[in-house]
């Protein structure tokens, strides 16, 4: 599996250029930030679109590296 993704990790919009993943789980994290599920976004507006099926956080998929949002 990829690594899991994080508030604050870098995102590389094909749109918008670098940013960062801005939200995340209230209630899971690692290493002290947030874990990115589908349905979070970036701070250039992005949704992230897929995530890894079989691990869910608060009913939603988390994010790994390389996983799509909505903006490409």
């Amino acid at each position: 599996m990829n690594p899991v993704v994080l508030v604050g990790h870098r995102h590389v919009c094909p749109l918008h250029g670098t940013n960062q993943v801005e939200s995340g789980s209230a209630t899971y994290t690692f290493n002290g930030r947030a874990v990115a599920r589908v349905g979070d976004r970036t701070t250039c507006g992005a949704v992230i679109e897929s995530g890894a099926e079989h691990f869910l956080i608060e009913g939603a998929a988390v994010a790994r590296k390389g996983d799509r949002t909505d903006h490409g």
